[in-house]
């Protein structure tokens, strides 16, 4: 029996607690946005620049997305002739966002200033710089540092004179979004050691050894955000966002988000699916997914037994089949597994080139919308999540949208920027050995 319940989702408003930094004169009365440029979603945020309110978001995904779902085919695409082509279309659709964010709030004439923050890929072809030196080793950026620029100099229409501040970057692969998540949840306590995961497309991951900084990047894939998943679909209305199998009775609950008609699931529902899966004894540690006789002879309930199905693509299992299938295959596993595989990996390395152990970490912060509606029993259980021991795990949302509000109102908080994107350490994966073995164990669906 399958269990429809409606589940309630609240979306990323997270208000930033921002230092007492000098606003401008000449900005008073005004407004200014922060942008978040990620691969797969962009999220704008307006602000009243005198009072430093927060006044609205809009989230949406990237349109560079029908170029390719990762950084480097959106490289490639640059290099085949559609480098302008990518610059214009990330700025139309911010213009555009802007330009309804600000809808019965303000004139589109009172926002002045932008902050934005994004992977150092998203940043260049938001500025319109080269992308080419970061198509592969040694990776080189066009620009280093933060960038100042008016709107027009990137193609703004609607905004010429907006004055636009481009958060610093550490290297080719550890963008201004990293920087970002850093700085806005002081990712550099002398007195802790701390460990950090940037859930997207890219997951960038950074550890404070006590005042030493190191970072890396890692290819997660946008399954988490719903792309390149057979049903997959973004957090919002009608996505399936919980799932809990009882193995005793074969009964199954699907939390919906604002329905009791699922329309697709979306990557916390993804999360929850492969660690049932694996508490039912459908799913192996290696990432198998079992067809119907193997699951019986394995002692399945026979109710959960039957959605186990064959296709030419593999198997799959149907978690509903009412107005219509919603199925989760062995592909959409083994995506969520290479990006599980993929972020412990990159810890794992940090962790040992800091020469400290996981046992030593104090803390550990998971940020990323993504993140922050993830259940994290689910999580720890096939390790995408640490499992440590004083339990210290903390949600902090879209980190890195919060820090391009907070450089968006707080003038010392730029200069805090600069200083750890040069102060941090990046560790550059491609290549490595290390890395290569550690991914490998790490593809098995366990504890961490």
């Amino acid at each position: 029996m399958v269990i429809v319940r409606q589940s309630i989702y609240n979306p990323e408003k997270d208000v930033m607690a921002v230092n007492n930094g000098s606003i401008l004169s000449r900005y008073t009365g005004g407004y200014g946005a922060a942008v978040d440029i990620g691969t797969t979603t962009i999220a704008a945020s307006l602000f009243s620049l005198a009072d430093k309110k927060y006044c609205g978001n809009i989230t949406e995904t990237n349109s560079q997305i029908k170029f390719g779902t990762d950084v480097m085919m959106r490289i490639m695409n640059a290099a085949m002739g559609k480098a302008a082509l990518l610059h214009g279309l990330v700025v139309n659709q911010i213009e555009d966002m802007l330009l309804r964010s600000c809808r019965g709030i303000c004139d589109k004439s009172q926002i002045v200033k932008m902050a934005v923050a994004g992977n150092t890929t998203m940043c260049h072809l938001f500025l319109g710089k080269d992308v080419s030196g970061m198509a592969g080793a040694p990776f080189k950026t066009a620009y280093s540092g933060s960038v100042d620029i008016k709107g027009r100099e990137i193609g703004f229409k609607e905004f010429p004179d907006m004055d636009i501040y481009v958060l610093p970057g550490v290297a080719a692969h550890i963008g201004a979004d990293a920087v970002s998540v850093l700085c806005n949840q002081k990712l550099y306590n002398k007195e802790k050691i701390q460990l950090a995961a940037d859930i997207g497309t890219n997951a960038e991951i950074i550890l404070n050894n006590k005042g030493k900084i190191y970072a890396c990047s890692a290819a997660a894939g946008p399954a988490f955000e719903g792309k390149g998943v057979k049903c997959g679909i973004r957090a919002g209305k009608g996505a399936i966002n919980s799932i809990k199998i009882s193995k005793s009775t074969g009964n199954i609950v699907l939390g919906v988000i604002g329905s009791l008609i699922p329309e697709g699931i979306c990557g916390s529902g993804l999360v929850d699916a492969i660690a049932e899966f694996l508490k039912a004894g459908i799913l192996r540690p290696d990432g198998y997914l079992m067809d119907c006789g193997e699951a019986l002879q394995n002692k399945v309930h026979k109710d959960i037994a039957e959605r186990l199905c064959k296709s030419a693509e593999g198997n799959y299992f149907v978690l509903y089949n009412k107005q219509h299938e919603i199925v989760v295959t062995q592909k959409d596993i083994r995506n969520i597994q290479l990006a599980k595989a993929a972020i412990q990996a990159a810890a794992e390395v940090l962790l040992e080139t800091a020469g400290i152990s996981l046992n030593d970490v104090d803390e550990v912060k998971i940020a990323g919308v993504f993140g922050k509606f993830i259940h994290p029993k689910s999580a720890v259980l096939f390790g995408l999540y640490p499992d440590i021991d004083n339990g210290n795990i903390e949600f902090v949302g879209n980190a890195a949208g919060n820090g391009a509000a907070q450089a968006l109102l707080d003038s010392s908080y730029r200069e805090l920027a600069l200083r750890y994107s040069k102060e941090a350490r990046h560790i550059e994966l491609a290549g490595e050995e290390i890395f290569q073995n550690k991914f490998l164990n790490a593809m098995e669906l366990k504890k961490w």
